[in-house]
Order: structure tokens, then sequence, then C-alpha cells
């Protein structure tokens, strides 16, 4: 099992996870592009491994193109369509997950067979897959051999989807440890690192039933992660780090008004942060998705 990040040079791209929010990511995405921006390399975790596979593999331009056809498509649907039945079999069966792992093997499958690629040195950039071993409970990078299992493994959302096996270990959601890899991208040796992290709410209501009380302690805790990880990093390196404010329930009808809202924010964040040659400035940037705020930084 690959633990040790590929080195390289250049603008590192992070994509966090963040479920259904991933569908920002193809909006930012789409903005840098047009800027002329190009990462070298990837980092993805969980729903942001999928997408920055696509960007591995693909100019950024062509795969944002692919990542709206992989969105669109009735795999996606089916991952964030919960099937109450497949739930209550799995629970009369004694299994400690909701739902089957079948869905985001065909998502997986679909997204890597329309790009073409089905290993990681078959990519065009360097990609690193988070995962977590569920065992030691440790960060797990992967950057060789097969995409599909590390994929699956790294969306391997705990209690909702089951473990995936590889070489004798088992393997859950790379968000669980570290979800938006700061730390493997700085591992990389590049010049500047940019990040999207989709963790970060907009203020709430006071949250009373208990799944809505866990929901916003578990996107505190992981914003809280990656903004000290931008401290520590920031110090000595040049990092963007781009956090889109999107509210907790989302459905798949909401994809693409998300998609187009984050393209529309970054748009209007490009133009007062990227000078006219393809710049990025240094800190961390809100985009106000869901609320009235206006765009920030801090």
């Amino acid at each position: 099992m690959e633990t040790t990040s590929p080195q390289t040079g250049g603008t590192v791209l992070v994509l966090g996870g963040g479920g259904g929010r991933g569908a920002a990511q193809i909006g930012i995405l789409r903005a840098l592009a047009e800027r002329g921006i190009q990462p070298d390399a990837c980092v993805g975790t969980s729903v942001g491994a999928l997408n920055a596979a696509v960007v591995a593999a693909l100019p950024l331009g062509e795969a944002v193109d692919t990542l709206e056809l992989v969105w669109a498509s009735p795999y996606t649907r089916a991952v964030f369509h919960s099937n109450p039945l497949r739930i209550a079999f799995n629970r009369l069966r004694g299994r400690s997950w909701a739902g089957g792992d079948g869905a985001i093997g065909d998502l997986v499958d679909f997204a890597t067979g329309t790009v073409g690629v089905q290993r990681f040195e078959e990519l065009r950039l360097p990609l690193a897959i988070l995962v977590t071993d569920l065992v030691s409970g440790e960060p797990v990078t992967i950057s060789r051999g097969p995409l599909r299992d590390p994929l699956r493994a790294s969306c391997a959302i705990p209690f909702m989807y089951p473990p995936v096996r590889l070489g004798g270990r088992f393997y859950v959601d790379g968000g669980v440890t570290d979800n938006c890899s700061l730390s493997t991208a700085a591992a990389m040796n590049p010049s500047r690192i940019i990040a999207v992290d989709l963790t970060a709410e907009p203020a709430v209501a006071t949250p009373r039933r208990w799944s809505e009380i866990f929901n916003r302690v578990t996107s505190v805790a992981l914003h809280a992660r990656v903004r000290a990880d931008f401290d520590r990093f920031s110090s000595h390196l040049p990092v963007t780090l781009i956090c889109p404010r999107i509210a907790h329930r989302l459905g798949v009808a909401d994809f693409t008004s998300l998609r187009d809202a984050a393209r529309a924010a970054m748009e209007a964040l490009l133009a007062t942060i990227s000078p006219a040659d393809g710049g990025l400035a240094p800190g961390v940037f809100y985009l106000p998705l869901a609320t009235g705020e206006s765009a920030g930084t801090v």
C-alpha cells in the first residue's frame, strides 16, 4: 500500500470531501480553467477524490466538461438517492452500514471509463487519494496501481457504505482522518497549493435533532482541522484555500444550481485575487452560496 505522496512541483490542487457538495467543486474548477489556471498534481478525498481523478486525467477545461457529464448521470443520482429497502435489509442482516457500495462502484467505473484510464500510472498528472485504515485509524495515501478500489474506499462513508478491502486491510472514507489534505499536498514539494474545502457551512439555527447536531459538529470539526493545517503550511508556502458556504441539506436536483452558484461566486472572487498573469493570491476565501453575505477573506 502506497503511503507516501508522489514528488512533484508547480501547483497542487486539493479537493476535499463533502458528498453532494462536490458539485460546487465543478463550478470552481470551471472558473479556474477559464482563468488559465492549470494544476500540476492533484490530491483528493472522498467525492473530491473522484473529481480529482478526472482532473488528473484531462486538461482542466476538458475535465470539467467530463465532470458535468458524470454528475448529470444516473450513476451519480443512484449514489445520492437513499434506498429504504436496502437500508432495512442491511439492518435486518445485522450489518453496520446502511447501503451497499455497488452504486459507488458503478459511478467510479463510469467516470474512469469515460476518461479512459484505469490506473494511476495512466493519468496525465500525479494523483494522491486519501483513505483511512479502519484498524489503525491512520490516514493512508494511495498513488499507484488500479484506481477503482482506492476511489471506492475513499468514498466509503462509515455507517453508510461497507469498508473496502485493499491488500489484506480494510479502508473507509479518507475524510475520517484528513478531509482536505493540505499535508499531502505540502509533501509533494509544490510551488503553491490551491484547495477547495466543502465543510464551511453558513451559520444555522440551533440544531435540535441528534442528526442535525451530529452533522453540524462534524462540519465544524472538519473545517477547524483544515484551518489549522492552513495556518501550519501557509507560513512557508503559498496556499489558496477556497471555502464555499453550503447548507447541509442538499438534494440531487440541487447539483446544477450549486455548480452554477459556485462558478459565479468563484469568478467574482478571481476578479479580485487573480492578476492577469494567472497568479492567485494566498489566503482563506469564503464563497457565499447559501446566504446573503459578501465574499470575504480571513
